[in-house]
């Protein structure tokens, strides 16, 4: 029973012994110089993070330097901000850990040697003390996005372009990487868990590449751009309600493409007698030109092959050409000239005049004329502005015979200019 009390007061003075804090302090006021080093502690691969875990720093076995693991929310980081002192430059300083959570002190392998105001390590690359040492390889074996295949890729002297389908949604990308292991990736100082973190990647990102133990940086832009889809050249059809005729500007062309185009002004417009007043663009496939012809006569609209280009610079192929009269002269009646009436009909009971126009007209009715009572008449086009008239019904008429157009009647040109009043009789005794 002796021996067992013995044994039981034994582990007990162990376990006290265990658990107690290691009693590391520095005087300060004994050394000249200081050293500092923002440092993570890590024993057999996981990082300390209770504010009971501690670092001892030292020369010789003397203490040097102490310090407790704190938490810095901005980076979401444990590490501890350690002074080191001492009155001599190139001293070896070792390191020792205390972990809280198994109330064990352990010695760490590496050193450093002091240096005089010397700053070592930061939040995002700390300081390793490590037991065992940790690892300070830096290597990305792959980058690509999450459910996408990528078009192509390059990662070369820091640099990571890719080029991904026209379709994907460059907003919201969620990136797949392998890396050294027990490294880490970060954005800003958020870290990047494969196939999990998204990220907005409509401009450059630059990505951090930290070794296990800190020691080793690196950084890569990382550039995400869209395929250019196969656009097709443009194919340009002009369009009008107005007749081939006109005498109201401006005159409305409807363009229509088959595929966007870029920077449409009037440079790209080939115009013959005509200017354009206005271009307004309906959507990107639909444009309204306002024409306004120049002077009397013919004018004419068309784009010209190579005029205009699409998101990959192809020129369209050239498009149909509208052709126009502009015309604002009022046609007039330029003589009424007799004939002689066919075989088949008798000189006595029927008369034919030839009537003649400065232009070609329509609307030219039997209507239009008018001649001596009760006598019928029939009028037959013989070119755009020549008619042959045939008054009938007139054998019982005792006189002069004439045929003259009314003054009020509906004849007008091809552009709608309506006859100028003429008044021309031509007399059969």
């Amino acid at each position: 029973m002796k021996k067992y009390f013995i044994f039981l007061i034994l582990f007990l003075i162990g376990l006290i012994a265990k658990a107690q804090d290691p009693n590391w302090s520095v005087n300060t006021s004994g050394y000249q110089y200081s050293m500092t080093f923002t440092t993570f502690l890590s024993v057999n691969g996981t990082t300390l993070s209770s504010t009971e875990d501690k670092v001892g720093a030292f020369v010789n076995g003397e203490t040097r330097g102490v310090a407790n693991v704190v938490y810095v929310a901005s980076a979401a980081k444990y590490v501890a901000y350690l002074s080191v002192f001492s009155n001599t430059s190139g001293e070896t300083i070792s390191f020792k850990i205390f972990d809280s959570t198994n109330d064990t002190v352990v010695d760490v392998a590496e050193n450093q040697d002091f240096a005089i105001d010397g700053n070592v390590g930061g939040i995002l690359k700390s300081y390793s003390i490590a037991s065992p040492v940790l690892s300070n390889e830096v290597i990305l074996n792959s980058f690509t996005f999450s459910g996408i295949t990528n078009v192509s890729q390059s990662i070369a002297n820091s640099k990571i372009d890719i080029v991904l389908p026209s379709s994907a949604n460059l907003t919201n990308l969620i990136a797949e990487f392998s890396i050294s292991n027990n490294a880490s990736f970060f954005v800003e100082n958020t870290k990047q868990v494969s196939g999990t973190t998204a990220q907005n990647f409509t401009s450059s990102i630059k990505y951090h590449l930290l070794s296990e133990n800190e020691a080793v940086f690196l950084e890569y832009d990382v550039t995400v751009t869209l395929e250019k889809a196969n656009v097709a050249p443009p194919e340009i059809v002009l369009k009008t309600e107005a007749n081939i005729n006109i005498k109201q500007a401006p005159l409305l062309i409807q363009l229509e493409t088959n595929v966007p185009v870029l920077n449409f002004t009037d440079k790209a417009i080939l115009l013959v007698n005509a200017v354009v007043s206005s271009i307004k663009k309906g959507n990107d496939l639909l444009y309204t030109l306002e024409i306004v012809p120049i002077q009397q006569g013919g004018f004419s609209v068309e784009i010209p092959e190579n005029a205009l280009l699409n998101a990959d610079n192809e020129g369209n192929s050239i498009s149909n050409k509208l052709t126009f009269k502009y015309d604002l002269i009022q046609p007039y009646l330029l003589s009424i000239k007799k004939g002689n009436p066919s075989e088949e009909i008798t000189q006595s009971d029927t008369l034919e005049f030839t009537v003649v126009f400065s232009e070609a007209v329509d609307n030219v009715f039997s209507t239009s004329f008018e001649s001596v009572s009760n006598a019928t008449f029939v009028v037959v086009k013989e070119s755009d502005a020549t008619y042959l008239v045939t008054v009938r019904n007139i054998e019982n008429y005792i006189g002069a015979a004439a045929l003259n157009l009314k003054a009020t009647n509906t004849i007008q040109d091809k552009a709608g200019n309506l006859l100028l009043n003429s008044v021309i009789n031509v007399h059969q005794n």
